[in-house]
């Protein structure tokens, strides 16, 4: 997918639309911190006894493959304030920055 380097998108800040930059994200591991169900996992098998759903592996995990393509980010800038924030693309196997 080729994305413009420029794009006139609207700029919250400003509150009006904008010509704006726009630089491809790098890919940022995920955070160690353990997520909500993880935690709840826990606490639960923690316990002496049935732990009911949690005692077996979920279905979807056996019959799921990896995804073979990856959601790009894009830092967008603008021209005017110089803001900075980050809009999520669509999947795409590869995304290059289209320059005019």
């Amino acid at each position: 997918m080729k994305i413009p380097a420029k794009m006139r998108t609207f700029c919250p800040h400003c509150n009006k639309h904008t010509v704006q930059s726009v630089k491809l994200e790098k890919a940022k591991q995920r955070g160690g911190g353990m997520g909500q169900g993880s935690r709840r996992m826990a606490r639960w098998t923690s316990r002496i006894g049935n732990h009911g759903r949690y005692s077996r592996r979920p279905i979807a995990s056996r019959n799921m493959t990896s995804k073979t393509t990856k959601k790009v980010d894009i830092r967008i800038t603008c021209g005017e304030c110089g803001k900075k924030w980050i809009r999520s693309r669509p999947r795409a196997r590869r995304s290059e920055l289209q320059r005019a």
